[in-house]
């Protein structure tokens, strides 16, 4: 075996190449995609990209978004498919290609996948597994929308403020979050009373919103940036908070926010936010515990309260964090680390324990703080402060 085909065996071993975009390429930062692994090794993928759990068509021809009776599979007309490098792996693709929009989303969801899978323990078996073995992804439709359905993902496009088209599939966050919507039919089902039953609808959109923030935090070099960004103060509206970041400075949700479950509205999306709120607040909390313990910021930073902090206390926090950070940004990254992983670790133990016909904020709140215990004691008792504040236990 010559030097070229040790290599091509050992990355083999390693999975396929292909480049992802931690957060859509218009954020300042974040230009340059990152480089990742998928676990499905090159002799498996085949052009398009697929695989044996996702598979790619991309419509030549304009194609309207999927709605019952009109599901999967795509037989019309399609672009030209990705295609593997000599070496079989997708990152010799052309960034501004039409092909790269299918493998950027192919990647981004089986990036996903095997992010939740390693936490889970297990592999995830979707939750249309009798009907299709695969997922299919339209990477493009003309269309301000994405969408995860039964045996589909779709992907449109953002209208920015300057007028040009932003598609999707280029979105992480967007992408991680439907994506997230599938984990979780897999993991929990759905109510025999319909998916606006109760608290059903809400949940799914936290824990969405959830998937894609958590996700986020495992590529290398978002991570890097994100703290560069905040100079350690995650409290400051940043790329992890500002779920699905738009042009123009604006974002589809904020995971750092103040709502209670007495002051929301109707609506299925401020329904969810005092639920994402803590879980956003517990992930802080560990992280300044940590930084705290381990001599990397001033013990008066877990005197402040997090969920109701006003401009002053905002400024202490940056004090406490910044000039430490500058000096020690590998300590700070790891503690953050650590923190991802106790709350990911939570989570995934807690939703395949979930009931779907018996679901509500309390009673998964309820679970996460059970199974908290057991990830690490001081986790549940933030989890349990912070559900309390929110009003949710």
């Amino acid at each position: 075996m010559d030097a070229v085909d040790r290599v091509v065996a050992q990355d083999a071993l390693l999975g396929t190449r292909f480049l992802v975009y931690p957060q859509v390429p218009h954020l300042s930062g974040y230009a340059t995609p990152e480089t990742v692994w998928i676990s499905t090794p090159p002799d498996l993928i085949r052009s398009g990209p697929e695989d044996h759990r996702i598979y790619v068509r991309d419509s030549l021809l304009d194609k309207e978004p999927y709605d019952y009776p009109y599901l999967p599979p795509f037989v019309g007309e399609i672009f030209p498919p990705a295609e593997a490098g000599f070496d079989g792996h997708f990152d010799q693709l052309s960034l501004t290609s039409r092909q790269f929009l299918s493998a950027h989303a192919f990647a981004s969801v089986s990036r996903v996948l095997d992010i939740w899978e390693s936490y889970l323990g297990k592999p995830i078996v979707w939750y249309f597994a009798e009907t299709y073995e695969r997922l299919e992804i339209i990477p493009f439709v003309d269309w301000e929308n994405a969408q995860s359905g039964y045996g589909y993902l779709e992907l449109g496009r953002e209208r920015g403020i300057d007028g040009g088209n932003y598609p999707y599939a280029l979105n992480f966050d967007v992408i991680a979050h439907e994506v997230g919507h599938a984990i979780l039919f897999s993991l929990f089902g759905t109510p025999a009373g319909g998916l606006t039953q109760g608290d059903f609808g809400p949940f799914h959109e936290a824990s969405s919103d959830l998937v894609s923030l958590l996700s986020f935090l495992n590529f290398d070099s978002g991570m890097d940036r994100l703290l560069r960004h905040c100079d350690g103060n995650l409290l400051v509206l940043n790329e992890l908070n500002r779920i699905a970041e738009l042009t123009g400075d604006r974002q589809i949700r904020l995971a750092s926010n103040a709502r209670r479950m007495s002051e929301l509205t109707a609506e299925i999306h401020d329904r969810s936010r005092p639920f994402t709120g803590a879980v956003f607040d517990t992930i802080v909390d560990v992280y300044h515990a940590a930084l705290v313990h381990e001599g990397l910021a001033d013990e008066r930073l877990l005197g402040i309260d997090i969920k109701d902090v006003d401009q002053s206390d905002m400024q202490r926090i940056s004090d406490f964090t910044s000039r430490a950070f500058r000096a020690r940004p590998f300590m700070f990254k790891s503690m953050l680390i650590r923190a991802r992983d106790e709350v990911a670790l939570a989570l995934a133990q807690a939703w395949p324990r979930l009931d779907a016909d018996d679901l509500t904020f309390e009673n998964a709140a309820a679970t996460l703080v059970d199974v908290s215990d057991r990830v690490a004691p001081a986790l549940a008792e933030k989890f349990e402060e912070n559900f309390r504040w929110r009003e949710i236990l």
